[in-house]
């Protein structure tokens, strides 16, 4: 906020400065033709006339005058140019950094430092309003044999095609989050468990279409969670059970979705259990 004050102080101190300028150029246009009208009329033309001197130093002072403010509007003008392109650069350049430090460079997603802000506040938001919250934990299965066996340059593909799934997936108001290594969120504010699961669901079986080569299919575990009142204020508290769920997955034996029920039981996801609802 106080650089924005600060380039709204500079660029009105140039233009009120390119204003002055067109200002004296006005008042100095007009008096040359004051001095000229004079001329004519009192014939002011040879040095035995009395005010020929004096008006001859009044022009010359005028006619610089003129001049001056030419170049001072010119110079004023440059001023202004590049006050905008630097602004513009800053701008660009301000823009680029905060991309840098909220994205993951390998993926495009969001990484955890954002995910850390939005998530709090979106937290705030449901504990406070009773609003929806759904989050997506998934880790792809068996990722450290495909970096072993095949090299971290195809762990990397495989990493970016798991991404791709996950942005063109999702809604504008949602993010998918780069969590950390092979792990991955997302965060669906205003979601129920039940389209949550929807959506899990879909990323899950788009997952399982990718194909690179060498590598064999790709799945996904994956623990799903809402926003639930036992939670009270505790936004750690919800990343927790869901990292529970995730490592349930896991522990089942991977490439499946793992969510809870009504009554807090976890259960595994093959058909939407709320579907109907």
């Amino acid at each position: 906020m106080r650089k924005q004050w600060h380039y709204f102080i500079f660029f009105a101190i140039i233009i009120i400065q390119f204003l002055i300028e067109l200002g004296f150029i006005f008042v100095n246009f007009n008096l040359l033709s004051a001095y000229n009208s004079i001329k004519k009329q009192y014939n002011i033309t040879g040095a035995i006339n009395p005010f020929a001197l004096i008006y001859k130093n009044m022009l010359n002072a005028v006619s610089i005058g003129l001049f001056l403010d030419f170049i001072l509007l010119l110079l004023t003008s440059s001023a202004l140019i590049l006050a905008i392109r630097f602004k513009e650069n800053i701008i660009s350049n301000n823009s680029n950094l905060e991309n840098e430090a909220f994205t993951d460079s390998l993926t495009g997603l969001y990484n955890r430092r954002y995910f850390n802000t939005f998530y709090e506040n979106i937290f705030a938001q449901s504990s406070r309003y009773g609003i929806p919250l759904s989050l997506i934990m998934c880790d792809i299965d068996h990722f450290k044999n495909i970096n072993d066996t095949y090299g971290h340059d195809k762990g990397d593909i495989v990493l970016k095609e798991v991404s791709d799934v996950l942005k063109n997936n999702i809604r504008k108001s949602d993010i998918a989050v780069r969590f950390g290594g092979e792990e991955f969120i997302v965060c669906l504010p205003s979601t129920s468990i039940t389209d949550a699961i929807d959506v899990a669901r879909k990323i899950k079986q788009m997952i399982s279409k990718i194909r690179t080569k060498d590598t064999k299919n790709l799945t996904i575990s994956m623990g799903v969670a809402s926003y639930k009142k036992e939670f009270g204020n505790e936004s750690k508290d919800m990343l927790k059970h869901l990292d529970n769920l995730l490592y349930e997955a896991k522990n089942r034996g991977r490439n499946r979705i793992i969510s809870g029920d009504h009554q807090g039981s976890i259960i595994e996801v093959e058909e939407n259990p709320w579907a109907d609802e």
